[in-house]
């Protein structure tokens, strides 16, 4: 890795021009020019919201309004976006950049590291968009914000019979109410739903999780906690690196690696709470039997540690931005290493 390194050091200058060129050649021709970089994930954001919180209706919490989730989607989608192109487009770079590997001693390394940068150069150009509409709704549309999170938790407390105490529309007795005519006949302890135990509204809390229960749009603030993005970038661009840096070598001995990648980032996303909350994974009423699925999942580590930071004022969580770094460092090594080996084969694999 060191040798590596050390390679991108003595390339610098070739590595800064091919950034600015795949930077001016990636809209060439558009009028919209780089404002594609902040429409497209507002278009992602319209889609996405759509699907899961009214087709799907993915449930967040009581407190969540459409603001709220919009929001919180909008800072999973740059970040993700920025990693999934990394990954699509480093792992067909040696193939498509043929004639230079074959033809002159070209230094292959600088081609997944430029498009890392490129990637994430891309991505701050959308992180504005999210801080323009945590200042917009934290800050400056209050009270519409409030009143819709208030109209929304009336509504669900009112008329959704699976909660303690809910009438039903028809104007029926409640859970709560039947329960408590029969109390006498119940096991305080263990039914949970005896109006004289509070596990109730303990077992609610913990199925809805503490991600967006008690966070509302009077809880989106920016603050000193910004400073923790170049820590969070330069990790992120690590991870990038090491995993463009593996496929892309790997790309050459297997050339379905291309197709393959495609196939897996899609699952990796909706993998990822990205459009859905995590507590739809660790739900206790699921056994906690798909937990592994965010405990080994690098992107959901990093992704959270963006939205404290973007989205609340709040540092990373140290147990989170720890994994990630780790796993940063490693995958570049075993990237760097494997593509390292591999170079030499490069004109016979192309």
């Amino acid at each position: 890795m060191l040798d590596f390194l050390r390679s991108l050091t003595q390339n610098r200058r070739l590595l800064k021009e091919l950034v600015l060129r795949d930077l001016k050649a990636r809209y060439v021709g558009s009028s919209m020019g780089f404002f594609w970089s902040v429409i497209f994930p507002i278009l992602n954001l319209l889609v996405y919201t759509f699907v899961f919180k009214y087709i799907l209706n993915v449930r967040f919490s009581d407190q969540a309004g459409v603001r709220d989730v919009a929001i919180w989607m909008l800072a999973g989608i740059v970040v993700w976006s920025a990693f999934a192109e990394t990954l699509s487009r480093a792992t067909n770079c040696l193939v498509d950049n043929a004639n230079l590997i074959q033809k002159v001693v070209f230094p292959a390394g600088v081609l997944p590291v430029y498009l890392t940068i490129s990637s994430l150069i891309n991505m701050t150009i959308g992180i504005p968009v999210v801080l323009l509409g945590v200042l917009y709704f934290g800050y400056v549309n209050t009270g519409e914000a409030e009143a819709e999170q208030v109209s929304q938790v009336a509504v669900v407390g009112a008329f959704d019979p699976a909660l303690p105490g809910a009438a039903q529309e028809d104007g029926s007795p409640g859970v709560r109410e039947i329960r408590r005519a029969a109390c006498n006949l119940c096991d305080h302890e263990a039914d949970l739903l005896c109006p004289n135990d509070g596990s109730a509204m303990r077992v609610l809390q913990a199925a809805q999780g503490p991600a967006l229960e008690d966070r509302g749009m009077s809880d989106l603030t920016l603050g000193i906690s910004l400073l923790w993005l170049p820590l969070l970038l330069v990790l992120q661009g690590l991870f990038m690196t090491g995993m463009g840096l593996f496929l892309s070598a790997f790309n050459l001995i297997l050339r379905d690696t291309f197709h393959l990648v495609g196939v897996f980032v899609m699952v990796w996303m909706f993998a990822t709470p990205i459009f859905y909350p995590p507590e739809m994974i660790t739900d206790p009423k699921h056994g906690g039997k798909f937990d592994f699925i965010l405990e080994f999942n690098p992107m959901h580590w990093l992704i959270e540690c963006y939205r404290n930071v973007l989205l609340y004022d709040l540092s990373p969580l140290p147990a989170l931005l720890g994994k990630f770094a780790l796993a940063a460092v490693l995958v570049l090594a075993v990237g760097a290493t494997f593509f390292s080996s591999q170079r030499p084969k490069f004109p016979d694999l192309l």
